[in-house]
């Protein structure tokens, strides 16, 4: 896959191993639900191991391809054993994971790829509250993440790679949402936050997509800092709105660009002049970092 450049190695080798020996096939839980595409454990389908699962329940699936569209309508641990190799295939189709309301799920160590084209199509559409999607790589969907009035959802360490339209998209009323530590490369747009308010995005890095990301209708009162942004060829960042706040102030600071000339004379690690996020100078990071948060 394309993400695989030698400016986010670093970045990828430590988020790759996050999750190596969490279970291990030797040690089996009785607890937990097994899905190997091979049939040498419970279930061939992971559909299926969540039609059976019990509220709150562990479900581990091995490498593979699975070539399915999941619902998922309770309180489940979804993992995956390599994030890499243990892929869900949506086959241009639908949603290949949709989490109803009314539930909270944990998802770690899957690619979601091939998607639906359509417009809501995407690896994950959420629509519930308090859901962790953590070390997953999204590739080659329509949307990597779609949410709609889904609140308190945490979003940490995936990858979005070569989605065509959003590597994640918040929507409507999806508020309160952690965005940390993940990386944005070669979609048409890294991230778009639209009528949603109170989320943080922080420590992201966006590169090589034509849009890194923005704010329109109605999305206020967002922070974002700590983010690298690198070739973004549209816009690293935009602001349609009001309200929202681009750095954390003089003690932590704002985002890297790339494309900030300015100089740090007093080396406090912070430009001498704001960043402005927009043509009109109305959006501002007053504290542009001089060299990029890389490390997750």
């Amino acid at each position: 896959m394309k993400w695989i450049k030698p400016v986010l190695m670093t970045c990828i080798i430590l988020t790759s191993t996050l999750f190596i020996g969490c279970i291990e096939e030797e040690n089996l839980d009785e607890n937990t639900l097994y899905v190997d595409s091979k049939g040498t454990k419970d279930y061939t389908s992971i559909q299926e191991a969540i039609n059976d699962a019990m509220e709150n329940q562990t479900i581990f699936v091995y490498e593979g391809i699975y070539y399915e569209h999941i619902v998922i309508n309770k309180s489940i641990n979804l993992k995956g054993q390599n994030k890499e190799n243990t892929i869900i295939d949506g086959n241009y189709s639908g949603n290949i994971i949709l989490i109803e309301k009314d539930c909270t799920v944990n998802i770690t160590g899957f690619t979601f790829q091939r998607s639906g084209t359509g417009t809501n199509n995407a690896g994950i559409q959420i629509k519930s509250d308090n859901n962790l999607i953590k070390g997953n790589i999204f590739y080659m969907n329509a949307n990597g993440i779609y949410t709609s009035y889904a609140n308190y959802n945490r979003f940490e360490n995936n990858i979005f790679d070569s989605n065509t339209k959003y590597g994640m998209y918040i929507y409507t009323s999806s508020n309160h949402v952690q965005t940390i530590g993940n990386i944005f490369i070669d979609n048409y747009c890294g991230l778009r936050v639209k009528g949603s308010n109170n989320n943080n995005i922080t420590r992201n890095i966006f590169q090589d997509n034509k849009e890194g990301m923005y704010f329109c209708c109605g999305a206020r009162t967002n922070t974002v800092y700590h983010n690298t942004f690198i070739n973004n060829s549209i816009w690293n960042a935009d602001d349609q709105v009001t309200g929202n706040t681009w750095d954390k102030g003089p003690t932590l600071g704002g985002n890297y660009w790339d494309d900030y000339t300015d100089v740090d004379a007093n080396g406090d690690g912070f430009g001498d002049t704001p960043y402005n996020i927009t043509k009109t100078g109305d959006k501002r990071d007053n504290y542009p970092l001089i060299e990029p948060i890389v490390s997750l």
